[in-house]
């Protein structure tokens, strides 16, 4: 019986055994803590695939935790369309191989559901990320990336058994490592001798692993491989013969994987650019760059450099340019160039410890060429004048931890900058003391010098009167509350000024005060968000605009938040969106906890635990609760799982089954989390869902199996189409007297190609033959694993289960 069913049961039994599930008494309810009710705000998990080509409509399914029917989406960029088709699917468990010892006590990753979705992207729209949300009325979720790209575009087969063949090179493969211990491998040919390389996305989609590429020949020997050891993503380049199949394969550093393990691979037969100098280029201005790779000059697996004429666009609102090196060896990947207004310079490697010395605005690239070097710069000041100094490096995908120190002409040191906020970075705006000439030593933190693509580049201007908003980037207001939106103010270039701020695309119901201005002597405002008690739960994205009177000018900026996309941008700037998320939050209608909350029971492996729950309806709701597992668990699930159980109205005390599989160590105490959820009519009269917190786990500690399924025979070679018989023996406790159902298990993959009666054993230990009839059908030929499921039920409605697996050989050909 499975556990859809087995709630199904629950109910009967509820509605025919009253007692049973009422029985708790006045004074045991009086005595339950009071726990304040909560909603469950729904979680952004990922999209599959990660990407799609600018110009096509790309059927995406959509992750995310805890999420209802009324779930809505939002693309954050208003050119994206993104529409969904279905409401979200079953609740998806991890499939086995599962993780035991100390790792099956680590915590669990969340439990999605998917909904089938369709991206649609304009055809003029540019090559980068693109950020979505989602909301309900419990709230609003986190950002999502899903990348825009302008190459070929191929997504994984997961349905496959083996290599997957790449005809058509350049392109980006996006897949994802869904399960543990999987590795998925793509096959390609080159057919040109020369470098091929292959870089991975992954942590910058947000998908929580580290990557491992690794690169076989024909002969299976591995020629190539780069491990992510430090969550930055990774990429390769090797050296390929022509006409020569080479295996590209991925997997997570720990041979883990989940549905969130999403990843794009591109592949590009050419060289890898790895820094240019200059690292950015003045708008409108061609000049020469010289780029640092591997393979641009010769081909070879090695570092070198080659030189370019480029024009860089005059597009103001343009602030990097993708290259693409073209070299006799094919054309490198896409290598983004910074653009400025600047007059962009490279110093040459020095000899001597005499500082540069720099005048008006300028930007400048360096290499650091030497280990354990200070570089120095210097410019002239007078007292009470700014400067904006920045030096850059991460930015740039250089390996360097940049910082640097600010000495007066008596060498002291007046000023010090090392990572800015969410970079390693370093920049700071700098006050002149007194006239003189200033000194800024350059340097890295990270021992990584000592390279020719170990550049940096320094930036030194006054900064010009302007200021800079921002914001949180998601707001949840319960309906009848209150919650002050904090927008930050950054003052550059001397404005003193006050800035005055207006907000746009607030949902129904959202009450905000007039007249809304961050003062001259301060640097933030809260603006009170309020929701009237009989406003409709809804969301949508809002814009924070400043607009301010600078010298002769009307100057206007929108409020920029962190978005929480990548896991590993190279900038703050990548994460930045000029959205809000704010979303109305409905009043819980429910709150549930565990009768013995965090209380150990003693559970059997392989069997059901009748876990009581305590149901208390809230705000006059008198209707039915469901209860269901929560998207976050504590220990790896392997496999646990507990369904859905309808509670009918006026039932305040239910049964809710957790299933346990006999696999399970008894050295284990398991946990299961479970939420409520009800359907309430808003005021438009559309069904919400409310997902409310339950206080506390139910808490089991392993026991042994009461019931064994075991092969009698072994692993079988047959004939596609022609039965065969599986002998078995059943043992089981003296405690499981119901006769015991045998079946095949279903799996999505085989349901088609094996059939098989069920067989009915009374109650004791049995010898069983079981008979299963595969299709005649040529896709049957190689090694298939069947499963076979027993299940006997404990006090005639709790499942107890166990499994036995087998491999069954079908030959090439017929006899």
């Amino acid at each position: 019986m499975g556990i859809a069913s087995l709630s199904k049961t629950i109910c009967a039994c509820r509605v025919n055994s009253a007692a049973l599930w009422q029985f708790a008494s006045f004074a045991l309810l009086c005595l339950t803590p009071e726990t304040a009710a909560a909603q469950r705000a729904p979680e952004l998990g990922y999209v599959f695939p990660a990407g799609g080509r600018a110009g096509t409509t790309v059927e995406v399914r959509l992750g995310g935790y805890d999420w209802t029917p009324d779930m809505e989406y939002f693309a954050l960029d208003q050119r994206v369309q993104l529409v969904p088709l279905a409401s979200p699917g079953e609740l998806i468990l991890p499939p086995p191989p599962y993780w035991f010892g100390p790792k099956g006590k680590t915590a669990a990753l969340p439990l999605p559901r998917e909904v089938p979705a369709r991206l649609t992207i304009p055809a003029d729209m540019p090559s980068g990320p693109t950020f979505w949300q989602a909301a309900n009325a419990n709230g609003g979720t986190a950002t999502g990336v899903f990348v825009v790209s302008d190459s070929l575009e191929v997504v994984e087969d997961e349905k496959r058994t083996g290599v997957q063949s790449l005809v058509e090179l350049p392109v980006t493969v996006s897949g994802r490592v869904s399960k543990i211990e999987e590795i998925d491998a793509y096959c390609i040919s080159v057919s040109m001798a020369g470098p091929v390389t292959c870089e991975l996305m992954a942590r910058r989609l947000g998908a929580n692993f580290h990557g491992v590429i690794e690169v076989h020949d024909e002969r299976g020997r591995l020629i190539a491989d780069v491990v992510d050891g430090i969550g930055e993503d990774v990429a390769l380049t090797f050296a390929a013969a022509a006409r020569s199949p080479y295996t590209i394969r991925v997997r997570d550093i720990d041979h883990g994987g989940d549905r969130s393990f999403v990843y794009r691979l591109s592949i590009t037969p050419g060289p890898r650019v790895l820094a240019a100098l200059p690292a950015a280029g003045k708008r409108g201005e061609t000049r020469p760059v010289e780029f640092v790779g591997l393979g641009l000059a010769t081909g070879q697996s090695q570092l070198e450099t080659v030189t370019r004429q480029v024009t860089f666009p005059s597009d103001d609102a343009q602030a990097v340019m993708n290259y693409r090196l073209q070299t006799p060896f094919g054309t490198a990947p896409p290598f983004s160039l910074a653009l400025s207004d600047l007059s962009e310079t490279v110093d040459q490697p020095r000899t001597d410890e005499e500082p540069r010395f720099l005048s008006g605005p300028v930007g400048v690239t360096g290499v650091l060429h030497r280990r354990s070097r200070e570089v120095r710069y210097a410019f002239a000041a007078k007292k009470g004048e700014v400067f904006s100094v920045a030096v850059e490096a991460r930015r740039f995908g250089s390996p360097l931890d940049m910082a640097f120190v600010v000495y007066d002409s008596d060498g002291k040191e007046v000023a010090q900058s090392d990572d800015q906020p969410g970079t390693t970075d370093a920049g700071l705006d700098f006050t002149a003391p007194a006239d003189g000439v200033f000194r800024v030593g350059v340097f890295d933190r990270a021992g990584k010098s000592g390279a020719r693509d170990a550049i940096y580049r320094l930036e030194l201007r006054r900064p010009r009167p302007d200021f800079r908003l921002q914001a949180m980037q998601r707001v949840n207001i319960l309906i009848g509350g209150k919650v002050d939106l904090v927008v930050k103010a950054r003052r550059t270039g001397g404005f003193t000024g006050s800035i005055a701020l207006s907000v746009e695309g607030l949902p129904a119901g959202f009450v905000i005060p007039q007249n809304l201005v961050i003062p001259a002597d301060k640097n933030e405002l809260a603006i009170p968000l309020q929701v009237g008690a009989a406003a409709v739960a809804a969301a949508g994205l809002v814009q924070v605009i400043g607009v301010a009177q600078i010298n002769d000018s009307r100057v206007s900026h929108v409020a920029l938040s962190t978005a929480s996309g990548s896991l590993c941008p190279l900038s703050p700037q990548e994460n930045e969106v000029s959205q809000i998320l704010v979303t109305s939050q409905m009043q819980p209608r429910c709150k549930c906890r565990p009768v013995d909350q965090d209380t150990v029971r003693k559970v059997n492996c392989g069997t059901t635990f009748p876990a009581e729950v305590i149901v208390e309806r809230l705000e006059g709701y008198t209707g039915e609760v469901r209860l269901t597992m929560a998207a976050r668990q504590s220990y790896q699930v392997q496999g646990i799982s507990g369904g859905e159980v309808h509670v009918p109205p006026g039932v305040t005390r239910t049964i809710y089954p957790c299933f346990m599989p006999e696999w399970l160590e008894t050295s284990r105490t398991s946990r299961m989390a479970i939420v409520s959820i009800v359907q309430v009519p808003d005021p438009l009269g559309r069904t919400r869902h409310l997902v409310g917190e339950v206080s506390g786990m139910i808490t089991m500690s392993m026991e042994g199996a009461l019931l064994k399924l075991s092969l009698t025979s072994r692993d079988l070679t047959v004939r596609r189409g022609e039965p065969f018989d599986v002998h078995l023996k059943l043992s089981r406790s003296v405690t499981l007297r119901e006769p015991a159902r045998l079946e095949l298990k279903r799996s999505d993959n085989l349901v088609a190609l094996f059939s098989a009666e069920p067989v009915v054993v009374p109650e004791g230990p049995a010898g069983v033959t079981f008979r299963v009839t595969p299709a005649d059908d040529p896709i049957l030929v190689g090694v298939h694993t069947i499963v076979i499921r027993a299940t006997v039920l404990q006090d005639g409605y709790l499942p107890a289960v166990s499994e036995v697996k087998l491999s069954v050989e079908f030959p090439l050909a017929r006899k």
